[in-house]
């Protein structure tokens, strides 16, 4: 009954676990949002959609792989499969045109599987026509529209927004960089970052849905997006009699004749002198005079043999020069400067004058981007195991944000329940989270247990096990001592052939007498008997037929 009982929790809890992993885990289904105007999942023939960048420095392949620990089950990315290389990859899409009010929208998953110590996880979007449409040519100064994404380096770790932007005076295309950047993610989860620029030039950077950062394309970059109106003249330069310095030495002041610069800053303590007993001449360490050459000492082979060397007893209250403690000077000074005035020659920071900036130009709407028509992966990292995966462009937040949904929402889920959130609150936390995730079967398990041992405790009744009766116990004894006296009998008779081969020295050791042997045998099984009675009659339901 017992076992049945314990059986069963066992069952239970297999039960209740074989549930929990399946909660922790979905079959992948790629997601359908129709009217995105590029999505990328990494289904299907990635490699007649993606192509390597053919330049030497990409010696970094990239692959498509499951995650390590899957939670959409059969779900695929492309994976940095090794560190310490450099890698570059593009794919090309439908192009996307800037339009007046029509926002602007990317964002794509990243896995960091075995961490990020230094490299980034950055996209770039730009035209393929700056690689002639030859995306086996893309590499790292392929001009690019956006450039968006974690990164992390010593004291580097930001989520890139960079945009490049032309200048329609000069046809220059020129980085601005956001300047109030958020960290990257410290875990190895799952994390979507989206970039939104609306058609007001403002513009917003998520992760995982939540905005972090947010900013305007007027005034957040850095250089900012429109050119000063005024320059400074590059012909102009300082008069060689202009005064920058508004204090000066009075003229009027001198040094102090009892001004001494050549005082020194301390001086030894004259109210100190040398202890009594200090030795000046004495080493403070002297050969060990009781110290002998060992008998086995080689000078040929182990060199000259020299003494180990001891504090010299003479030095206890010292040896050497003696030299006083040192003090401040009271006389000390320092160098003598004259006192500051104000300088009447003084004329005030100099500065260049202005004139127009030639290269001037005001872009009301930075938000409106160039022709977009192709996506690239440029990195070196020191970190493997980096994923890519759902990749979108679109104009429409409303569609992206379903497609997240559909996608990124169900594995971050998933991937909660697979990871102890272990740090918050120590090992209570992890305590009181794994009891509450298992409540149910340490419910039945507890509650088995329970009834198992009152069922032992009060309700087994007179089906339990019970020790043996006296008569019982002197029938056992009397069944042992039966068959010690037929094992002794089988051993005599196969002694007394060997007694007769026996020599003169045999014969004459002295035999024990016969009725003194079997009265010791008697005694020996008594005691055995008496022992083995103060065993069962202590443990009696040890030894019972039920056990």
């Amino acid at each position: 009954k017992l076992l049945g009982l314990v059986s069963a929790a066992v069952l239970v809890n297999t039960a209740f676990a074989e549930e929990e992993a399946a909660n922790t885990t979905l079959e992948y289904a790629a997601p359908e949002v129709p009217g995105l105007h590029w999505a990328e999942t990494f289904d299907g023939d990635v490699w007649s959609r993606w192509s390597h960048s053919k330049q030497e420095k990409y010696t970094g392949k990239f692959t498509v792989e499951k995650r390590k620990l899957e939670a959409l089950v059969g779900d695929v990315g492309l994976v940095v499969p090794e560190e310490a290389k450099h890698y570059g990859i593009s794919s090309t899409f439908s192009p996307i045109v800037g339009k007046k009010e029509v926002p602007f929208v990317v964002q794509y998953e990243v896995k960091l599987q075995d961490g990020l110590s230094c490299g980034g996880a950055y996209m770039k979007l730009f035209d393929s026509h700056g690689v002639d449409g030859k995306l086996e040519e893309f590499k790292d100064d392929t001009r690019f529209v956006i450039m968006f994404g974690p990164d992390r380096c010593g004291a580097t770790d930001k989520v890139h927004f960079i945009l490049q932007h032309r200048s329609p005076k000069t046809g220059v295309w020129q980085e601005k960089h956001f300047k109030d950047t958020p960290s990257v993610p410290k875990d190895n989860l799952s994390h979507l970052y989206g970039l939104i620029i609306n058609p007001d030039n403002s513009f917003e950077i998520h992760i995982d849905g939540e905005k972090k950062a947010s900013g305007n394309l007027m005034s957040s970059m850095e250089p900012p997006i429109n050119p000063l109106k005024d320059i400074d003249d590059p012909a102009d330069k300082k008069p060689e009699n202009w005064v920058d310095e508004a204090k000066m030495d009075d003229p009027t002041s001198s040094k102090p004749d009892v001004w001494d610069e050549d005082a020194p800053m301390m001086i030894p303590d004259a109210k100190v002198s040398k202890p009594e007993g200090w030795v000046d001449d004495a080493p403070k360490k002297l050969a060990d005079p009781s110290a002998k050459k060992p008998d086995d000492w080689d000078d040929d082979e182990d060199g000259e043999w020299e003494a180990p060397m001891v504090d010299n007893p003479a030095c206890k209250i010292g040896c050497g020069t003696w030299e006083a403690p040192k003090i401040s000077n009271p006389e000390y000074k320092g160098k003598w400067h004259a006192p500051k005035i104000d300088n009447p020659e003084y004329k005030g920071v100099w500065r260049p004058r202005q004139i127009p900036n030639p290269d001037y130009f005001f872009d009301e709407s930075p938000a409106i981007l160039p022709t977009i028509d192709s996506v690239g992966i440029d990195i070196w990292t020191m970190s493997k195991g980096i994923m890519f995966d759902n990749i979108v462009v679109s104009d429409d937040i409303a569609k992206a944000k379903a497609f997240a949904e559909a996608s990124f929402r169900l594995r971050k889920g998933l991937e909660e329940k697979q990871t102890p959130q272990s740090g918050k609150g120590g090992m209570f936390e992890t305590a009181k989270d794994f009891a509450t995730r298992n409540m149910i079967a340490g419910i039945v398990t507890t509650l088995i247990l329970v009834a198992t041992t009152v069922w032992c405790c009060f309700f087994r009744g007179d089906d339990g096990p019970r020790g043996p009766t006296e008569e019982e116990k002197r029938a056992t004894r009397q069944k042992k001592r039966q068959e010690q006296e037929k094992a002794k009998d089988a051993k005599d008779k196969n002694d007394e052939g060997s007694e007769k081969k026996d020599d003169e020295a045999e014969e004459t050791k002295q035999e024990p007498k016969e009725g003194e042997e079997e009265e010791q045998e008697e005694e020996d099984v008594e005691e055995k008997d008496e022992e083995v009675e103060e065993k069962e009659g202590g443990s009696g339901d040890l030894k019972s037929e039920d056990e």
